[in-house]
């Protein structure tokens, strides 16, 4: 779902980029609890996690790939303030550090792949909390309906954006219907790693899953960190196993003859190393960078509140 430079024209990528880093500013002025050192971290932790599981791209059809967005995870766990923050980061160092997803199109992605999935997430998993009750099984099972629906509005998100804006004419009803199937089994694949993660949460320390509580608590012990990083140091050595096809949205502007233009690349491209031949080390080394980044911007974020 990362849009590249040259999809959506000018004008509308200048109007999506005031209307995301408005609303993310207004989240972070807004954010009542982040004065919490342990909060702080629990809310990097998650960053990094979500930053490692995007580079993993798992294969849902013949030639077409998709990785989680994270958007239902985050606010699952960390409730919708600091859910969209946590994306939102995620989001900004892939396009200025790895070139994924173009500068220009940085507002876009913030806006459908943060702001349009958390908000997503947030309504249907707190809805279904209302309806089923918070036992466990209902929580796990409203997390998958809300990674499911947090990727087809969030293609849906852009179907409208390049109805505005598109730079190719194309049959939009097609393009809309394309995107929807594809992302129909991105959301599916996304439903199941949120519930996963969610479900081993819950065994651990459920009184940290927001959704449970409704409320932001300060971590006391060690355990949810270890739970964390023994996750992140996981799905980093997966790293470069990930499937090489196109994502969804690679593959529906493949098919449609979307256009897009040679972007900047300001540090790393396609979370490699160029100077490093050995692709497994190359690609391992790329996710601790991006790791280290994340959370030292989601500490830096967070504790302008302080």
């Amino acid at each position: 779902m990362h849009v590249p430079d040259g999809f959506i024209n000018v004008q509308v990528s200048a109007a999506t980029g005031l209307i995301s880093f408005a609303t993310l500013w207004q989240y972070i002025r807004n954010a009542k609890d982040l004065v919490a050192d342990r909060l702080i971290a629990l809310t990097g932790m998650m960053s990094a996690l979500i930053f490692v599981l995007q580079m993993i791209n798992f294969p849902v059809a013949a030639g077409t790939s998709g990785h989680l967005l994270g958007g239902a995870l985050a606010v699952v766990v960390l409730g919708p303030s600091l859910g969209i923050i946590c994306i939102s980061i995620v989001v900004i160092i892939q396009s200025l550090l790895f070139a994924d997803g173009g500068l220009s199109a940085l507002g876009i992605n913030v806006l459908n792949m943060a702001i349009v999935t958390s908000t997503v997430g947030w309504f249907t998993i707190s809805t279904w909390k209302r309806i089923f009750g918070d036992e466990k099984f209902s929580i796990i099972s409203g997390s998958v309906v809300a990674g499911i629906l947090s990727v087809i509005f969030s293609s849906i998100a852009f179907v409208l954006e390049y109805a505005l804006g598109g730079t190719v004419s194309v049959p939009l009803g097609s393009v809309l219907l394309a995107m929807i199937s594809t992302h129909l089994l991105i959301g599916i694949g996304e439903g199941v790693i949120t519930a996963l993660i969610v479900s081993l949460l819950l065994r651990v320390r459920s009184d940290l899953v927001y959704i449970k509580t409704n409320e932001h608590k300060n971590n006391k012990g060690s355990s949810v960190y270890g739970i964390f990083l023994l996750l992140i140091l996981g799905f980093t050595l997966l790293t470069p196993y990930a499937s090489s096809s196109p994502d969804g949205l690679e593959s529906v502007a493949d098919n449609f003859g979307f256009l897009e233009s040679d972007g900047f690349v300001l540090l790393l491209s396609d979370y490699g190393i160029s100077n490093i031949n050995n692709n497994f080390l190359s690609t391992v080394i790329s996710a601790v960078f991006g790791i280290v980044a994340v959370i030292a911007v989601s500490n830096f974020v967070l504790k302008l509140k302080k």
